[in-house]
């Protein structure tokens, strides 16, 4: 145990080998299941996550494989490599669980982008329908994961995906750059 300070609680600290330790889950060990709106985890053998918390460790460059499982606490319990191997069952909840935490529309279209006391107010078209959102300051706002692709996110934190920015029409595109 570290102690941090006369007055503090002291605090374990995690060595370098604990911490870089990676433990590998078999897809055919792990049963997931609803209980209300909680997703659980039963690793055989093992435990049970009364809350199962299911990541991608890398969503834009892989996203149907690598899937991190942690516990309510935040703490991680493994890694799932070939998500796809889970039961039926199990895969289901998983990737509509991820799709719901994932929930990234894909702008197909830029129909208005207007800068109005310092903030856009943007009008598109995308994968999931037609969107209306507001976004502050572009610079700081955009990402760009790739030379061509560019990523957006509005005022209340929602994402916004445009992953071929040559393949938008060139009116998008101006209008796009044009708030750049």
């Amino acid at each position: 145990m570290a102690e941090t300070g006369k007055d503090q609680a002291p605090q374990e600290s995690m060595g370098i080998i604990e911490a870089s330790q990676l433990k590998l889950l078999e897809p055919a060990e792990l049963r997931f299941f609803k209980h209300g709106a909680d997703l659980r985890c039963e690793v055989k053998d093992d435990r049970c996550l009364l809350k199962a918390v299911v990541s991608r460790c890398f969503p834009l460059s892989k996203p149907l494989t690598y899937f991190t499982l942690r516990d309510g606490d935040r703490k991680e319990v493994g890694v799932i490599v070939e998500p796809a191997k889970l039961d039926e069952a199990s895969r289901k909840l998983v990737f509509e669980d991820l799709e719901r935490r994932y929930f990234v529309p894909v702008i197909e279209k830029v129909r208005v982008a207007r800068e109005l006391f310092g903030v856009v107010n943007w009008e598109v078209d995308t994968s999931k329908g037609p969107c209306k959102f507001t976004t502050r300051n572009l610079r700081e706002n955009m990402v760009r994961p790739s030379p061509d692709r560019i990523m957006i996110t509005d005022v209340d934190g929602n994402r916004y995906d445009i992953p071929a920015f040559s393949k938008l029409d060139a009116l998008s595109q101006a209008r796009l750059l044009a708030q750049m």
